[in-house]
């Protein structure tokens, strides 16, 4: 009987990954921006999507994720799953228009949800904001209850999601001001393939172990100087530069941190700041490739990466 419930397993397992390994896979940045402030459309905050065959998974709900889709030519409908880091509003102030616009754009499946402790309270928010909207239109045009099809899961460190065509494993990481315990990274397995998502945090010595191997590790990061301007320019004092640097992964972190666990691409992505023309890819990369000597791309909206 053990060896039957073994095979079962394994089978489960194996067919799991031929189903990613027979699908196209793409890496899509949808938002680059690191921080809440909107201070122009060509750079929007953090969203990236992972899309597998027809299905669409979405680590961060960044402002302007679901209009970022449509650029991309996805269809809201299909997506299968939404994994939030933290409950930093430049992750989340789009996730109301996500569960909303993918309702009423004619989703018909369970779309799995996934965000660090608070997310059920936060959803139950969005339904309470939308109470008259939601119950008209179940009522007047037939649509099933957005409520049943939003499948809220409030997760900690670990394997959180396994479906046929991904694994998903969490890591809690410091990211003051929020407890630990309260902001994560991911681990997404396709196929033979692994890709990992930074949320914010600081430098973190569990997560080199966690990044181990990976093909793809999309990073936030932070430039130290870059954030000095910043201030400058908005009117910001000390205390706004010593709380954004130290909520943020350096350059130099970031490169001894790929280097260290041996990831093959290092994408960067929620770039802190992200607006400053100054801060070229040149630059960027400057800073990173003595700690790292892999591939660095400097993320841009709309960026596609397939993953192969």
């Amino acid at each position: 009987m053990k060896k039957i419930y073994l095979y079962f397993i394994m089978l489960f397992f194996s067919v799991g990954v031929f189903a990613a390994e027979n699908k196209e896979v793409k890496l899509i940045l949808l938002g680059t921006k690191g921080g809440p402030s909107l201070l122009s459309s060509e750079v929007l905050p953090q969203s990236t999507a992972l899309v597998v065959g027809q299905d669409v998974y979405l680590i961060d709900a960044g402002y302007g994720a679901s209009y970022r889709l449509l650029e991309a030519g996805i269809k809201l409908k299909d997506i299968k799953g939404i994994f939030i880091t933290h409950m930093h509003s430049d992750h989340i102030l789009d996730y109301p228009s996500l569960i909303m616009n993918s309702w009423l754009s004619g989703l018909k499946h369970p779309v799995q949800i996934f965000g660090p402790q608070g997310i059920k309270n936060s959803t139950d928010d969005i339904y309470s904001a939308f109470k008259r909207d939601i119950q008209l239109r179940i009522e007047d045009e037939g649509r099933a209850d957005i409520r049943s099809l939003m499948k809220l899961n409030e997760y900690r460190q670990g394997q959180v999601y396994q479906d046929d065509n991904i694994s998903v494993t969490a890591l809690a990481v410091p990211h003051s001001p929020f407890e630990m315990g309260e902001a994560y990274d991911f681990r997404f397995q396709v196929g033979d393939k692994v890709i990992v998502f930074s949320g914010d945090m600081n430098f973190n010595k569990p997560f080199i172990k966690f990044a181990k191997n990976a093909d793809i590790l999309v990073s936030e990061v932070v430039h130290l100087e870059g954030v000095k301007g910043l201030a400058q320019r908005m009117g910001y004092g000390q205390k706004f530069i010593d709380a954004v640097i130290s909520h943020h992964i350096t350059t130099q972190d970031v490169g001894k941190t790929a280097q260290q666990a041996k990831v093959k691409h290092l994408v960067l992505s929620h770039l802190v700041p992200a607006e400053d023309k100054t801060l070229t890819d040149a630059k960027w990369k400057s800073e990173i490739s003595p700690f790292y000597s892999g591939k660095i791309t400097v993320g841009k909206d709309g960026m596609s990466f397939q993953v192969q």
